[in-house]
């Protein structure tokens, strides 16, 4: 007679552990992001380690750790949004009295042009963009002393989409430099965002960016001559 050996089911437990993230009700930090350099509010969230019972959390079993993370490329930076704010509340102590030092130095040193495009690129990165023109137009014997003041001050105009503005002073930098990558990579740009876009200005204007081996110039001229395909 030939036995059988009955089989039972058995009984697996799954368990294990997960990291959960959850939304902060801290308000969002408006700043640069280190990764893509967008100026974003940075969201205020936080994360836990939970253990997982068939899939479903239990308990924790570490502490909650806040982190900030950029809404625009995704990154995450392992800072308290708390002490995020106060970091840029000092960096921002810190350019202004760094402002007001450039200032008073140009008022003993009109014609000092290093000084000038220091002060308009600091006003520049406190988004103060009146304020840099104000000091170029104060400061002109500084500004038409030099290209590079020139190609700043286009810049300036160009963060506020004042495309003619922008393209006035890249040439004005062009003319006493015509290889100046700097300010034809950013000419190449104007030309871009204008309305309507000039392509094949932009395309020239790569170029000879690309020329003096001015960095992104090839991206520029790539994206100059798809859209030009294009249109």
């Amino acid at each position: 007679m030939r036995l059988e050996r009955r089989r039972h089911p058995g009984f697996i437990v799954l368990f294990g552990v997960r990291t959960i993230v959850s939304n902060d009700r801290s308000p969002p930090v408006r700043t640069v992001c280190p990764r893509c350099g967008h100026e974003v509010d940075m969201l205020a969230k936080g994360a836990r380690t939970w253990f997982t019972l068939f899939f479903i959390p239990v308990f924790p079993v570490s502490g909650r750790r806040p982190f900030t993370q950029c809404p625009n490329c995704s990154a995450q930076f392992a800072v308290a949004p708390e002490e995020l704010r106060r970091r840029v509340a000092v960096s921002d102590q810190q350019q202004n009295q760094q402002a007001i030092a450039l200032y008073n130095s140009l008022r003993a040193s009109p014609a000092n042009s290093i000084t000038l495009d220091q002060l308009m690129k600091v006003y520049a990165s406190m988004k103060e963009y009146d304020q840099a023109v104000s000091a170029a137009a104060e400061f002109s014997q500084a500004l038409h002393n030099s290209e590079q003041c020139m190609v700043t001050l286009g810049r300036v105009y160009l963060a506020q989409n004042k495309f003619e503005d922008a393209l006035k002073w890249f040439d004005a930098a062009i003319a006493r430099n015509a290889l100046l990558g700097e300010a034809q990579y950013y000419k190449g740009v104007a030309h871009m965002l204008a309305t309507p876009p000039d392509y094949p200005a932009a395309i020239a204007a790569a170029r000879t960016a690309r020329a003096a081996a001015y960095p992104q110039a090839d991206a520029l001229l790539r994206e100059a001559e798809s859209k030009a395909r294009g249109s």
